[in-house]
């Protein structure tokens, strides 16, 4: 519809050549627009036709009856013209109902495609700090009772960064969640993050100097001050990394 500015129509043609499904979309909203286009002269309402043909028949005659040129003709001609007032204005209001709800629609695109590349660009920084040098990747070691988990800690000492790389974990209830913590020589261990499965199966957790030891428990919906040694799922060293 040419109501864009440039810089909206380049931001447009970014999102549809990063995200080909877009494209199909469009297509849509422009078949859509097509029919729009294409049905713009609607149909009067039922029955508005006969009566103004009547009224003009009546005026005719009318004017016949009483030999004038006038004073028929200008009554018929108010009604033609108060007939198509309305028939403009109906017009003009299926137009605008038409337009707004394609700019509803716009709208709404653009905000899907806003997140969807928020959620690509945060999930290609992760990728971006899981190839950095000095990163390390380490098999956490799952207890006897928990024997099929399967996790990995991708630790950097460069960066203080960390980040937990799930391929399984045991199921735990509504009321409880996965807890991080911090085990050093001689200290009590330290909680950390609280964390629930994500969906693309990385998550990071803090990173806590002089740590020997990370390890993974289960504790109520929260997280606990002090461990659950009965649901230990697992522990990672990070002695001599």
């Amino acid at each position: 519809m040419d109501q864009l500015s440039s810089a909206e129509k380049t931001e447009v043609e970014s999102y549809l050549y990063t995200h080909p499904e877009l494209v199909a979309e469009l297509r849509e909203i422009e078949k859509s627009l097509e029919l729009f286009a294409g049905s713009a002269a609607i149909q009067p309402p039922s029955g508005v036709k006969e009566r103004l043909m009547d009224s003009i028949r009546k005026d005719s005659s009318r004017a016949v009856r009483t030999r004038t040129t006038s004073s028929g003709l200008w009554p018929a001609l108010a009604a033609v013209f108060g007939l198509g007032l309305l028939l403009l204005g109906y017009l003009f209001y299926q137009k605008d109902q038409e337009t707004r709800q394609l700019q509803s629609e716009m709208s709404s695109l653009r905000d899907t495609c806003n997140a969807t590349t928020n959620q690509l660009t945060d999930q290609l920084n992760v990728l971006r700090q899981l190839t950095l040098p000095h990163n390390k990747i380490l098999p956490f070691s799952p207890t006897p009772g928990f024997a099929q988990t399967d996790l990995y800690l991708h630790h950097n000492k460069e960066t203080k960064k960390n980040f937990i790389q799930i391929r399984n974990l045991p199921d735990i209830a509504a009321n409880q969640t996965f807890q991080l913590w911090s085990i050093k020589p001689n200290v009590a261990p330290a909680p950390l993050d609280v964390f629930d499965l994500p969906p693309d199966g990385l998550v990071e957790v803090q990173f806590v100097d002089a740590t020997e030891v990370y390890a993974i428990t289960i504790e109520p919906e929260g997280g606990s001050e002090s461990p659950t040694l009965a649901h230990l799922i697992g522990t990672v060293s990070v002695v001599g990394i």
